[in-house]
């Protein structure tokens, strides 16, 4: 392909300044691999396309330069979504992500479409910017001269309308997966090597039969090590039973109410790896209120996987990794 005309960053310590082309394709993909389980990937990846497509503008390639400044190279992109300019629908929740992406997420209200109106943006921009080029079809003309190949959304997310909490919800998992494609791909560019290889390795795979047999075995150390009270053996092997049981089911709701001392913890760990295995889940994600019961939780779970990788569990939390830092 033809050396590229516009470029999304400046040049690295390689000296490789990032193709503004490649920076869109790149983040398109990571976003929609981001969101692969859900069913508005695709509108994800139309965000990851949109996102930056006001780089496109001569303004902002000016200010690569060190020519100019005070530039929205955003605003353009959320307005081309919402106005299905790729032949698809009107992506409400890509509009959002592409405004928020620099500015913080907004709300989905039903004045979404005179906020990101260009002509709007123009005279009454929140933080007082100039657009790096007033025409949004000129934007996106050059982004198809540039080889960029838009596929028409087939569906787009209701970002607003009925269930708004399930809404709010979705819309705000769409602008984390943009996010994260963007700030990976940026990232990838300035701490990469000359070949843009990316400077960090995916976190291990979760490996739900290996991660079951470690926790299998845990276990029967710990019945091995832990005489209790019949009743109590009884009830926490009630529990686990049941809860192994519930995970052949389908994906969606379940609840679990046992008294404390039954073995929460460990029975609804065993639910949730053997609902990965059979669904194919990439992740288990465990939210437990106030930090001692986080810690607490951790704790459990790193004896679990003692032998695992490195990171294989993430505790995330506002003082976690201030022992590590401590020591």
């Amino acid at each position: 392909m033809n050396e590229p005309a516009f470029y999304a960053h400046s040049a690295n310590d390689a000296g490789v300044r990032h193709a503004l082309r490649e920076h869109l394709r790149s983040v398109a993909r990571l976003a929609h691999a981001a969101a692969r389980v859900a069913a508005w990937r695709d509108e994800a990846a139309l965000a990851g396309w949109l996102h930056d497509i006001g780089k496109y503008g001569d303004r902002f390639q000016a200010r690569l330069r060190g020519e100019d400044e005070g530039l929205d190279h955003w605003s353009q992109g959320a307005w081309l979504a919402l106005n299905g300019a790729c032949g698809g629908p009107a992506a409400v929740a890509a509009a959002l992500a592409i405004e928020g992406h620099h500015i913080g997420l907004q709300r989905a209200s039903s004045d979404i479409v005179r906020r990101i109106k260009p002509a709007h943006i123009i005279t009454n921009h929140p933080l007082r910017l100039a657009l790096s080029d007033p025409d949004p079809d000129r934007l996106f003309g050059r982004a198809r001269a540039d080889g960029l190949t838009f596929t028409p959304l087939a569906e787009a997310m209701a970002a607003l309308g009925s269930h708004p909490i399930a809404r709010m919800l979705d819309v705000r998992m769409l602008f984390s997966c943009l996010v994260d494609a963007d700030f990976l791909d940026t990232e990838a560019h300035f701490n990469g090597d000359a070949h843009g290889k990316r400077p960090r390795k995916p976190g291990p795979a979760l490996e739900p039969a290996a991660a079951i047999q470690a926790l299998d075995t845990h276990m029967q150390r710990l019945g091995a090590g832990q005489p209790a009270d019949a009743a109590v053996v009884t009830a926490r092997r009630s529990l686990w039973e049941a809860l192994t049981a519930a995970a052949g089911e389908d994906v969606g709701v379940f609840t679990a109410t046992a008294p404390t001392g039954s073995g929460k913890t460990l029975a609804t760990l065993k639910f949730a790896l053997e609902h990965a295995a059979r669904h194919d889940l990439k992740r288990i994600i465990i939210a437990v209120p106030f930090l001692t019961v986080i810690e607490q939780t951790a704790a459990v779970y790193r004896a679990v996987f003692a032998e695992a990788p490195a990171h294989y569990l993430l505790e995330h939390h506002s003082l976690a990794g201030l022992a590590a830092c401590r020591t």
